[in-house]
């Protein structure tokens, strides 16, 4: 019996041990799995705003194609505003050409007028632009979201690859 009550003796503390070290390993894990989650959050965020740029980039060639008379209007880059419109003169404050018979001119105007608006309010400082492409014949619908130009987006050599980018850029044959 007292070979017994030496070993358990010694053996104090083991156990509390064991369990810290546990811990510390289930506490690794949980932090390794919070990244996870971070990561995928952002990635579906980055997602989203890529399936809305595409959608918008859509919208803009459309209404190039549909309005050819003004394909040159459109691929002005002065006729784009620069920056991202603020809250206040949305659609409904502008002349219609829903309720009414535009020229096509009007609908140009009309329609960059939709288009930056729809940029605007569907991605988080989001731009529209379309214009010539410096880098083929072809013209270029660029759409750009946060910190990120549509001048950005574009070059003389071609188009911003960069990992980091948040712009979109879709080639038209005007």
């Amino acid at each position: 019996m007292s070979c017994v009550a030496a070993s358990s003796r010694r053996q104090r503390g083991v156990g509390m041990l064991e369990v810290l070290v546990a811990l510390l390993i289930v506490a690794f894990g949980a932090l390794g799995y919070a990244g996870l989650q971070l990561t995928a959050l952002r990635n579906s965020t980055d997602a989203n705003d890529r399936a809305h740029a595409a959608m918008i980039a859509q919208d803009a060639i459309e209404r190039i194609k549909v309005n050819p008379a003004e394909a040159e209007y459109y691929a002005n880059s002065t006729n784009w505003p620069e920056s991202a419109v603020g809250e206040s003169g949305g659609p409904d404050d502008w002349k219609g050409c829903m309720t009414s018979i535009c020229e096509s001119d009007e609908m140009a105007i009309w329609d960059i007028k939709q288009l930056v608006w729809a940029a605007s309010f569907s991605l988080p400082g989001g731009r529209v632009m379309a214009l010539d492409c410096a880098f083929n014949s072809l013209g270029c619908v660029v759409v750009s979201w946060e910190d990120q130009e549509p001048s950005q987006c574009i070059s003389n050599t071609g188009i911003n690859t960069a990992d980091d980018s948040k712009c979109l850029v879709m080639e038209i044959s005007l």
